[in-house]
């Protein structure tokens, strides 16, 4: 019975042998294409960010590149098993570009590497290449400006305006740097009424007055320290006189300045103390004035102590001498307003004239003003004993401005 059993089955395993090999090959290959048709290999389109190696090769020799920021990242192609491509991203790979392998068109090679743990991940041997701008650097120091905006409080004036650091350094491409005309930095100084300090932004303008692109430029700092210093300030007139007499003829129309005031800065208990500004009358001497003239004048020789000017780019002023031919006038005084000076003791006088008429010269506008009520005049009588006496009058509290003929007046002298 055994025997039987083994013969039957060793009669069905080597049966048609030929064909029982075949349906194992064909069962193998049919689980291959099973396996590739559930899990097929495919390809995608990855990016990633451009790491730029050794760049100092271009920094030291003084030069500057520039990559646009569509550049800066590269595309590629990876083949892979379905199953293993969708879960790959771009941070898979990373991407290198070495400066040492510049060449002369501007492109440097990128070498692309996956760093994933996945088998069977294949990057396209196509080449991709990084394109940069390469050109010349330099750095330029620039003096840093201080400009004020705004008006100190009322009374008060910005006296002094200084930055810490007092200039700044900015490198990059030539023509960037270039660009940049000043560097200004701005106190606001609006109702200010003391010393201060601030943090204040810089400014880099260009030669139309525009804000200059900093992206490209490496700036030193972009901030400095600044100090403001605030005095008072007060406006106050300029008055100016002459000394000498003119010559017969003339007649002294007017001394003027121009301008006629000026602003001091001091503190206030100086300033308070201040009404003018004086220019000696020395200055001018008439006797010396044949024709009207102009003479400059500088202000800070004739400044109070512990004043200084506002603006001291105009400290010169103009001091205008105009001269005329001149006018007259007939006035009258009263004889009882005339005093009669050094008569000797017992000894008696009278006018014999009740008024006195003589003439004055001068400008129109001075004669237009000059009245007879505020004038007055004296004879000297030393030395006259009796008798009838014409003694020379002179006039009192009259204006050296005026020219008076020679007048005489009669006087009876008696015992």
């Amino acid at each position: 019975m055994k025997q039987q059993m083994s013969l039957k089955i060793k009669r069905i395993l080597t049966q048609n042998i030929g064909l029982k090999i075949l349906a194992v090959i064909l069962s193998f290959v049919l689980w291959l294409l099973v396996v590739n048709v559930d899990d097929p290999t495919q390809s995608r389109t990855f990016s990633t960010a451009v790491e730029i190696l050794n760049e100092d090769v271009l920094t030291d020799a003084g030069k500057y590149y520039d990559i646009a920021d569509s550049s800066r990242t590269v595309s590629f192609r990876v083949t892979a098993k379905r199953s293993v491509i969708e879960r790959l991203s771009g941070s898979d790979f990373t991407a290198t570009a070495d400066m040492n392998f510049l060449d002369e068109n501007g492109r440097i090679p990128v070498t692309i590497v996956y760093k994933g743990t996945y088998n069977g991940v294949a990057i396209s041997t196509k080449r991709v290449y990084l394109t940069v701008t390469v050109g010349d650097e330099m750095s330029t120091k620039y003096p840093i400006e201080v400009e004020t905006t705004g008006e100190p409080a009322n009374g008060c004036a910005v006296t002094e305006t200084s930055v810490q650091p007092d200039a700044v350094t900015v490198t990059g491409p030539v023509d960037n740097v270039r660009r940049i005309a000043r560097v200004v930095a701005y106190a606001d100084v609006t109702d200010l009424n003391e010393d201060t300090s601030a943090n204040a932004l810089l400014h880099f303008i260009d030669a139309d007055g525009n804000e200059v692109d900093l992206s490209r430029l490496n700036v030193e700092f972009d901030h400095a320290q600044l100090e403001v210093k605030v005095t008072h300030r007060k406006s106050v007139p300029i008055q100016v006189s002459a000394s000498g007499e003119l010559a017969e003829g003339l007649v002294l129309e007017s001394v003027t300045a121009e301008p006629n005031t000026v602003e001091l800065l001091g503190d206030s208990d100086v300033l308070n103390g201040i009404t003018a500004v004086v220019i000696p009358s020395t200055v001018i001497d008439l006797s010396q004035i044949t024709e009207s003239l102009t003479t400059t004048v500088d202000l800070t020789s004739y400044l109070p102590e512990g004043a200084t000017l506002a603006d001291k780019n105009h400290s010169q002023i103009e001091i205008r001498v105009t001269l005329g031919s001149g006018s007259t006038k007939n006035l009258n005084l009263p004889t009882s307003k005339i005093e009669v000076r050094n008569l000797a003791d017992g000894l008696n006088v009278r006018f014999l004239d009740d008024t006195i008429n003589f003439t004055v010269s001068g400008s129109r506008s001075d004669l237009n003003s000059l009245t007879e009520a505020g004038l007055s005049g004296h004879v000297d009588a030393a030395g006259l004993g009796a008798g009838t006496h014409r003694v020379a009058l002179v006039l009192d509290g009259l204006d050296r401005k005026y020219q008076v003929q020679a007048t005489a007046v009669e006087i009876e002298i008696t015992q």
